[in-house]
């Protein structure tokens, strides 16, 4: 009897596979309908903001707390957010663009220095460029306080 529940059961999962295989539209639909599903999927402002938010927090308290390895990474990831949305939202690309060039140069100083009070001009700047980036795209109601936290395990927060 197990032996029988066991070759229906690998039955079942075997045909399951080929007719995922089968519906599977990367690799069965067209070129045109392969990118408009990658089109459809691709994040919107506001997900790539919430990763924006997160980085932002981590960044803060990394420097805060002289991880500055850490701070530069989140630095480096923020910038990368901003160069996806560039590319899956043009038309915020021109006002990503203007952040993008008003704050890592800066910003990179200011980490790389690994001075607190460097940072803090730097993280200041940050601020101000997300803020009015925001007012920029019709949305000046998001306004960034200084984090009082951040979730990442790295910066062992209470």
């Amino acid at each position: 009897m197990k032996i029988k529940s066991l070759i229906l059961l690998l039955m079942f999962v075997g045909s399951a596979s080929a007719a995922d295989k089968a519906d599977d539209w990367r690799s069965n639909a067209s070129v045109n309908e392969k990118v408009q599903n990658l089109i459809e999927v691709m994040p919107s402002a506001s997900v790539i903001m919430l990763q924006m938010g997160e980085r932002y927090k981590n960044l803060y308290w990394a420097a805060k707390q002289e991880k500055w390895d850490f701070a530069e990474y989140q630095m480096e990831e923020m910038r990368e957010l901003v160069n996806m949305l560039i590319i899956t939202r043009p038309g915020r690309a021109e006002t990503a663009k203007m952040f993008r060039t008003a704050v890592f140069e800066k910003l990179t100083t200011a980490v790389e220095s690994r001075k607190w009070n460097q940072f803090e001009k730097g993280f200041e700047l940050l601020r101000t460029e997300c803020m009015q980036c925001h007012a920029r795209n019709d949305h000046a109601f998001i306004t960034l306080p200084i984090p009082k936290s951040a979730n990442s395990p790295v910066l062992n927060m209470p």
